[in-house]
């Protein structure tokens, strides 16, 4: 083994860097030995000696190899949004990025995007990169802005037993109901104080094709109130509505009969039909 550790202390010393340096009193060049990582030259290589390297002071660092006569100064300061990754070292600059949340874009730190109702997170964001986002796919949804959560897939009713009362789409999950349907072979209709069949009249009529400017018609009317609804997508007044309906439920209305009289007074026929049909009303 020894031939092979010369070897090695052969090819250790022959990779070395080296720089080439005029020595001021013989004015002859020399060929020194640079100092590693962390030093700096202290004193420049002569005729005699080699190179005297020192460690880099506090707050100073030197990455490479090297023939500096002083160490660099850490001038890497974190600023707005952004955090501390790597201490300041003798080898190292303090190395700084995005905190939690938020992505580098020109040197500014800025809020990871969030996918839209309809869209899920295909990749979540990093200190180096924004959210990127995907349209749910047939049998996938997502009901809400998010920057963390992919498409959700739609439950199955009749795993859990019960039936499809509204069908998913890429907005809104599919809605089951235990309650009996107009298609069932019953006749007979639903108990109008049954919690879950009142839930179902809510879930139903929120998500008919209704158009927006009537589905807000048809909140004010229930309201008793002539503000104007706030501005949004169909799937964001869709939620809004069927969160206000269910507001109602929970509040001991009745909130069945009410619907169906403001689905008359909104001039909404058809979609009276259908609930008075379906739910055997």
């Amino acid at each position: 083994f020894a031939p092979l550790l010369l070897l090695l202390a052969e090819l250790s010393c022959s990779t070395q860097p080296t720089y080439q340096w005029k020595d001021p009193v013989t004015n002859k060049k020399l060929t020194c030995q640079q100092c590693p990582p962390g030093t700096f030259v202290a004193q420049h290589c002569t005729r005699d000696r080699q190179t005297v390297c020192e460690p880099c002071p506090d707050l100073h660092y030197t990455q490479y190899w090297n023939y500096l006569e002083k160490c660099r100064y850490c001038n890497v300061i974190c600023g707005e949004k952004q955090v501390e990754v790597q201490q300041c070292n003798s080898t190292h600059n303090r190395v700084c990025q995005c905190q939690e949340g938020y992505y580098s874009e020109m040197e500014f730190c800025i809020r990871h995007s969030e996918c839209p109702p309809g869209s899920g997170v295909e990749k979540l964001g990093t200190p180096f990169e924004n959210t990127q986002c995907r349209a749910c796919p047939r049998g996938f949804f997502s009901s809400s802005n998010s920057s963390t959560k992919p498409c959700q897939l739609h439950r199955d009713c009749e795993q859990q037993g019960k039936v499809t009362n509204v069908q998913g789409n890429q907005y809104h999950d599919t809605l089951c109901t235990s309650c009996r349907l107009g298609r069932s072979n019953s006749t007979q209709g639903p108990a109008l104080d049954d919690d879950d069949c009142e839930q179902a009249v809510i879930d139903f009529v929120a998500y008919q094709n209704i158009p927006i400017r009537k589905l807000k018609r048809l909140q004010q009317i229930l309201e008793r109130s002539p503000r104007k609804q706030a501005l949004g997508t169909r799937a964001v007044i869709q939620e809004k509505f069927r969160a206000f309906l269910t507001h109602l439920k929970e509040g001991h209305y009745e909130v069945t009969k009410e619907l169906l009289d403001a689905l008359r007074t909104a001039r909404l026929h058809s979609i009276e039909e259908k609930v008075r049909e379906r739910f055997l009303l």
